[in-house]
């Protein structure tokens, strides 16, 4: 073998070629261009009656669902706040109460979302991103319901966030 054909002058290990994979790994590399969000299909026409339909279900049937757990929460912090113990027994009720209630102004705020959503419907604007007045699409919304922004907004609204860019 000669060093043409891949091997090292000693003949005992290949020869490097001048396009290895330690020097091409070295190169910078283009960026990436990622293909848009699965659940981005705002460049299709308004939402079908059924589409509305079955978003609307699904809306309500969350709703009644988080209601029953803020109820739940409601009454699982007063039982929690009743009891009378010792400094762990208080410590360990701290950290229930605490953790309800992070759970509990959660549910809230989805809950809230929810009505927005439903009040959206009502008045014909619901499935409109709320920053670009684009419609959302019903792969995102089938997913949050009650999302008020499209996909490519959202990430723009974080991106400012972390940036340090949001007011």
């Amino acid at each position: 073998m000669n060093n043409r054909e891949g091997a090292s002058r000693d003949g005992m290990s290949p020869a490097r070629p001048e396009t290895s994979a330690t020097t091409a790994a070295a190169m910078p590399r283009p960026p990436v261009r990622r293909a848009a969000p699965e659940t981005d299909d705002s460049d299709l026409p308004d939402l079908t009656p059924e589409q509305l339909g079955e978003l609307r279900q699904a809306l309500e049937e969350r709703r009644a669902s988080l209601v029953a757990n803020i109820d739940e929460r409601q009454h699982a912090e007063r039982d929690i706040s009743r009891e009378v113990g010792d400094e762990m027994d208080e410590a360990n009720a701290e950290g229930a109460t605490s953790l309800t209630s992070k759970l509990l102004e959660r549910d809230v705020r989805v809950l809230a979302e929810i009505d927005r959503a439903l009040a959206k419907m009502k008045e014909g604007s619901y499935g409109m991103c709320e920053g670009t007045g684009e419609p959302i699409g019903y792969r995102r919304l089938k997913l949050r319901p009650w999302a008020r922004y499209s996909v490519a907004y959202q990430e723009q609204i974080e991106r400012e966030e972390r940036t340090g860019g949001g007011a």
